[in-house]
């Protein structure tokens, strides 16, 4: 079975279209091929793993909780190399790269559990088996990586648009000051930010809430912020990646939430705190709707919570118990590459003033 870019697909009842697909051979085991799909569906990106030669069928997201942990509860069943034979659509990866895989299987033999080390990094995805016939062409759209590079083209330049005019019209604060080495203190800095409360959660922790000083879009206020800390984030996650939907933007010490107030379409706030309120708290935002409070809990609880479990062992964490929905597709979209491009840009400054290291093949 192949599907092509665009296909219209039903597993187990979940539609997706293929964005992309990757065809790997197996140089360890008689150069067995199979082809990876990935689908963009409404619960996030996934991925469909199709291998005809043994009758293997699978979906699985990626699974940011493993953090190299692997339980007692998974045995291994299969490792060796991939080598990309082909791809076409939305996929990162170009003919003849590798990487080691090792693929592990839950005592039912349903769940799976995947480990990829690739030379720039290592990739873990979860997931479970499936009957080849929950698989359900339902059509085919026009090719999506055109589709989509012409998407992305549009709101790039859109966005450009919007910030150059906005940076034109009054200066950034960021170009005045350098920018901040937190949120929090560009944000205490930023004329474009006016305090609005503090929220006191658990074990004396603070989340500080702001208004953005006029009417505009999550998108907007989200790239401000990642220009006035230039960069420096770990992720960040637009909901069901929407323009002016939610924006959950993570650093190594924050945890910034960009959102608009339940009925209010044109204000933004912004909620930011340390990671420890995050952990031991589970407090609503300020004047959050109960869609937004929702997915705000799931994002950090499937962006930080497992890292941050590690660094606060000792604390009473709010999310212990927490039994609610499953962010799988944290960061990899739009405004990670922005944040991405701004670090770099940052680092290239630094570089041609003489400072840092430089190096080059």
């Amino acid at each position: 079975m192949s599907y092509k870019v665009g296909t219209l697909l039903s597993i187990n009842g979940m539609n997706g279209k293929v964005i992309g697909y990757i065809t790997y051979e197996n140089p360890d085991d008689g150069y067995k091929t199979w082809t990876e799909y990935r689908l963009k569906t409404s619960g996030g990106e996934c991925w469909l793993s199709c291998d005809d030669v043994y009758n293997e069928y699978s979906i699985s997201w990626p699974a940011n909780d493993v953090m190299g942990q692997i339980g007692p509860e998974w045995h291994k069943v299969d490792e060796g190399t991939q080598v990309v034979r082909s791809a076409e659509g939305d996929v990162d990866v170009d003919p003849g790269e590798r990487a080691s895989f090792v693929e592990y299987e839950d005592a039912a033999e349903e769940h799976t559990l995947s480990v990829e080390i690739w030379s720039d990094g290592t990739e873990f995805s979860k997931g479970e088996y499936i009957e080849k016939s929950s698989i359900i062409e339902k059509g085919c759209e026009a090719p999506a990586s055109p589709a989509r590079s012409t998407n992305i083209i549009v709101k790039v330049i859109c966005l450009i648009i919007i910030l150059n005019i906005f940076l034109c019209m009054i200066p950034s604060i960021s170009t005045v000051f350098g920018g901040g080495s937190s949120i929090s203190k560009y944000l205490k800095n930023s004329s474009f930010y006016n305090y609005e409360t503090t929220i006191t959660g658990n074990e004396k922790q603070q989340a500080t809430v702001y208004k953005y000083y006029t009417a505009s879009s999550t998108d907007t206020v989200a790239m401000d912020i990642i220009q006035g800390i230039k960069g420096n984030t770990e992720s960040v996650t637009q909901r069901d990646d929407m323009t002016d939907e939610e924006i959950g933007i993570l650093t190594k010490k924050e945890y910034c939430l960009v959102y608009h107030p339940e009925s209010e379409e044109d204000i933004v706030y912004v909620q930011v705190s340390d990671r420890k309120y995050n952990y031991t708290s589970n407090h609503s935002p300020y004047r959050s709707s109960s869609a937004t409070t929702s997915w705000y809990r799931s994002h950090y609880y499937s962006s930080g919570y497992y890292a941050d479990a590690s660094s606060y062992k000792n604390m009473p964490s709010a999310y212990s118990m927490y039994d609610g929905a499953i962010i799988h597709n944290i960061g990899n979209g739009y405004f990670d590459s922005y944040s991405n491009s701004i670090k770099q840009s940052s680092i290239n400054s630094r570089n041609s003033s003489g400072g840092g290291l430089s190096s080059g093949k």
